[in-house]
Parts: structure tokens; C-alpha cells; sequence
């Protein structure tokens, strides 16, 4: 099947901008037209844009339900003949008529309800007799359409929710894996000691400065957010002991940093995936696991069959949080216990210090497990899309386009949008956008004192940070010609200053 920019391609200026009104997208900032098919393809697949207009159309006709069924039952395509015997037909009109009646603002059928909002394409397939119309669902919208199992998610009795309102969602993002470059800066910069008890809180307290704070999570999770980038930091190698202070080990992070964005999101998410040492279950903040008897969790056996069952949700889809949760109890509620056993297992309750034992404190110790995965590591590693319904319902989660990919979803790649300037300004500031890479943030660590991190990272040149560069072998002209390649329209008083940086300290040496 066609993608949705192949389809795009096909349609006249005046029926891309019709698209554009129908579903909200924005198309303005493009300067040609194979820029602006483009950008509308990528906001027209985008998993909730999809969701939330199936949803609207089905409110608006029923009869879009069973449209989309048909096709996706057929692989995505359909003989027109047959489709318009069912749903109608698409009128063929010419841009001049396209202006004149704006079909799209009176649709005759459901055909043209969805060819008009971005859900259907049509198209010739075969040659000479066995040629025809077909009408098809791009390849890169249909896996985020409802799939004909009666709403139901296969492995699981889980219905989906409506999509949130976009105001009311938390994306899943790459603030983890902005801290990992901000602990890879952190540790070259700054020394951060240990203690018999972990590292020392006061060089924590002016790390945690440094991070992306978490969404709406309290103390306890972001303590626990913290340990999993210490643990998954240590899982890749990049982390060594000297004495009593944690180094940078060289090759694993220069390794890291020269991965592409995906590559490096990918890598977070499998080291904690595969990590046997460390126990989701003992750092729910809710519980606590007792060193005593002969109990024992496998957390990695646990992940694995979570992971399992999450994947068993309809990428692009929203669920309930309650509603997947009696999902699993009904479905597969001994995913951590094998062996069905819920009386030996000493957890206690953090508040009560109550001991949870029995099949009926199920909700209070798996549950808790799953809500904490759910707004915990499965979100801040980028696998769940996340979103605060409205007031007495529950939380409502999506599999993002990366967690999807991840498990085992043949979902196309998401788009990215790559924000990544980096500006120099005549006060000797340097701001990253988000999307600059992290071998170049960290680049900028190296000769540049850190000031911020949210909404833009701001660091600072000063005398102190190009001498600790220079001590490291880092030269004013090595530095110059980084902000050259990097910034555009770099000041060149301030180029022409760090260059001097260079003979200053000779001068000095001498």
C-alpha cells in the first residue's frame, strides 16, 4: 500500500490544504510543496492524530467502523466497486471544482467522510484488463487503526478508550535519555563520591540540579528514576570506580555518543529490559521486599512476561490504567508468580508496614508493581504515551511508536522532529535546543560551565572552563572551530576571544 506521502503526492495544492483544515495540522513554515507533503504526512500518522480522528468520524457516522474493518480485513485495500457499494462513492473532481464546492465541508458518503479527513487513498492497480480502482488505508495510518478483533487486543480481555484531548497527554519523550547525557557531562566535570551507603547526597543534590524533572511524580519516584540512570549508566559500561569516586570509562561512552537518537533511546530501554539485578518490584515506592525466609523474585522472568502482555496492546490505541489492570488480573495475574504462590512472599506496605499476603491483596502488590512500571521506567524510558483524564477517571496509556517497535510491533518508524540549533551569544552563553545531539552537548560540557537544563540547555564559557579545557588538551582554536561548524551566525568577537584564549596562556606559562 501507499504511505500517506505517496498518497499526498498525487493531490492537488488546494486538496492538501483542505486536509490540513480537516485534521489541524499546520503546513505554513513550508517553502515548497514537497516540503509541505511532508510535513502534513508526518502530522497525519502521527499514532493520536489518527485515533482521535477515527473517533470523531465513527461519532459523527457509525458506519466508519465498519468501512475501516473492511479494508483492514483485506490487508488494507479494496476493489472501489466493492467498497462503494458499501460505503458509497468518492466523487472525482478536477482543483477548479474542488474550490468551487469544498466537498470536503458536505461529504455524500462515508467514503468521502474518510478520503476527506486522510484515512482512505485511491489508486490504480494492475494493467490492461486486469486493471482497477482500489480504495486503501496508507501503510503508515493503518497500524494505529482499531483492528478487526471486535475492539478486543489480542492475548487480552481490553477494550480501548477514547483518545485524551491533546491538552491532557504527556508524550513519551527523551528526558531520560537527556540526563544520561547530562550524568556523561556531570561525571567529566564534576566528581561524584562514594559512600558505604551509595553515592555521597551532596554531589546527588548537584546532579538531580542538572536533571529533567519527571512528570507529576513525588520524591520517592524520582529517587528511584535516579538509581535506574546510576544502574542502566553502569549496565552500558560507562562507569568505573577509582578510589572512591565513579569515573568515566572512555570507549563505552564515546560509543554511546556517537550512536544515532534512536540507536541511543533503544539502548536505554534494553538495558533495563534485560538487567537482572535490577528488581521493579523492590523499588516500588509503595512496597517493600523483607530480607527474610527463603522467598525470592526473578525480576527479569517478571519483565519479560509484563513486557509480553504490553505488547499485546493495539499500538496507537489508549486504554484505561484500571481497565488493563483487571485485564492482566483476569488474563494472566501470576506473571511475577509462576508458581501461584502468594503467601511466602514478605512485602510489606510502605505507609502501613503492613505484610501483603494472600490472592486478595493482589491489587496492592502486582498492581502497585504494573502503576508504577506504567508512570515509572516504561514511560520515562519512551515506551508508554501517558495522559491525565478528566476528573475520577483513571490514567489513560497508549504504547508509544518506539514501544511499539520494541515489542514486536511492525510499526513504521515514528518522525522525529529535530529541533537542534545550537546559539552563541556575545555574553559567552551557548544554548542547546533538545534535538542537538548528545557527542555535541557533551562536546560543549567540555569547555563550557553549565548553567541550565529545562526548557534549553545554557551553559557558559568563562576563563575557569576554558583553562580546565586547556588542561585537558582542549585548545581555544579547537573550541572556536566547534562553534563555527555549530552555531549559525556565531558573534565573531567572541570567536576571536577564545582563540586569544590560546596565547594568554602561553604568555602566562612563559
Amino acid at each position: 500500500m501507499p504511505t500517506t506521502a505517496q498518497m499526498l503526492a498525487e493531490y492537488p495544492d488546494i486538496l492538501l490544504h483542505a486536509l490540513a483544515e480537516m485534521r489541524g495540522a499546520l503546513i505554513e513554515s513550508a517553502e515548497t510543496r514537497e516540503q509541505a507533503i511532508d510535513l502534513l504526512a508526518a502530522q497525519l500518522t502521527d499514532p493520536t492524530s489518527v485515533q482521535m480522528a477515527y473517533q470523531e468520524m465513527v461519532d459523527y457516522a457509525p458506519q466508519v467502523k465498519d468501512a475501516i474493518q473492511m479494508l483492514l480485513r483485506a490487508h488494507g485495500e479494496v476493489v472501489e466497486a466493492q467498497f462503494s457499494r458499501e460505503f458509497g462513492a468518492i466523487r472525482q473532481m478536477g482543483p477548479a471544482r474542488l474550490e468551487r464546492e469544498t466537498p470536503w465541508l458536505y461529504p455524500e458518503s462515508v467514503a468521502e467522510l474518510l478520503y476527506y479527513n486522510g484515512l482512505i487513498g485511491r489508486a490504480f492497480k494492475g494493467a490492461g484488463q486486469h486493471a482497477h480502482t482500489i480504495i486503501y488505508i496508507p501503510s503508515d495510518a493503518a497500524p494505529w487503526l482499531p483492528h478487526p478483533q471486535s475492539d478486543l487486543t489480542t492475548g487480552l480481555p481490553l477494550k480501548s478508550s477514547p483518545p485524551p484531548s491533546p491538552s491532557r497527554t504527556l508524550l513519551a519523550d527523551d528526558a531520560f535519555l537527556q540526563d544520561a547525557g547530562t550524568l556523561l557531562g556531570f561525571l567529566y566535570n564534576e566528581r561524584l563520591r562514594l559512600t558505604s551507603a551509595g553515592p555521597h547526597p551532596e554531589d546527588v543534590d548537584r546532579l538531580v540540579q542538572r536533571l529533567q524533572i519527571p512528570f507529576n511524580n513525588g520524591d520517592a519516584d524520582l529517587n528511584v528514576r535516579l538509581a535506574l540512570l546510576l544502574h542502566v549508566a553502569n549496565r552500558l559500561g560507562w562507569l568505573r570506580r577509582e578510589g572512591e569516586l565513579i569515573q568515566l570509562t572512555q570507549n563505552p561512552v564515546a560509543a554511546f555518543l556517537e550512536k544515532t537518537r534512536a540507536e541511543q533511546r533503544r539502548m536505554l530501554f534494553d538495558a533495563w529490559r534485560n538487567s537482572p539485578d535490577w528488581n521493579d518490584l523492590c523499588r516500588t515506592p509503595e512496597l517493600e521486599c523483607v530480607e527474610a525466609g527463603l522467598w525470592q523474585n526473578d525480576p527479569l522472568q517478571t519483565r519479560s512476561a509484563i513486557l509480553r502482555l504490553f505488547g499485546c496492546l493495539q499500538p496507537g490505541a489508549w486504554y484505561l490504567q484500571s481497565n488493563l489492570l483487571e485485564a492482566i488480573r483476569a488474563a494472566e495475574p501470576d506473571f511475577q508468580r509462576p508458581t501461584g504462590d502468594y503467601e511466602t512472599w514478605y512485602i510489606r506496605k510502605s505507609s502501613t508496614q503492613e505484610f501483603l499476603k494472600g490472592f486478595e491483596r493482589w491489587d496492592e502488590v502486582e498492581g502497585a508493581l504494573l502503576r508504577f512500571l506504567i508512570r515509572g521506567p516504561l514511560h520515562w524510558l519512551a515506551a508508554l504515551d501517558l495522559a491525565e483524564p478528566g476528573a475520577g477517571r483513571d490514567l489513560l496509556l497508549s504504547l508509544s511508536a518506539w514501544g511499539a517497535q520494541w515489542l514486536g510491533h511492525d510499526s513504521p518508524a515514528p518522525v522525529e522532529q529535530v529541533h537542534n540549533q545550537v546559539i552563541l551569544k556575545e555574553d559567552f552563553t551557548v544554548t542547546l535546543e533538545s534535538g542537538v545531539s548528545l557527542a555535541d552537548r557533551f562536546r560543549v560540557e567540555r569547555f563550557a560551565q553549565w548553567r541550565q537544563s529545562y526548557p534549553l540547555f545554557v551553559y557558559q564559557i568563562t576563563q575557569r572552563s576554558l583553562k580546565r579545557a586547556a588542561e585537558r588538551g582542549i585548545t581555544g582554536a579547537r573550541i572556536a572551530r566547534f562553534l563555527r561548524e555549530r552555531c549559525r551566525n556565531a558573534p565573531p568577537r567572541v570567536i576571536a576571544a577564545i582563540e586569544r584564549f590560546d596565547l594568554s596562556e602561553k604568555v602566562q606559562a612563559s
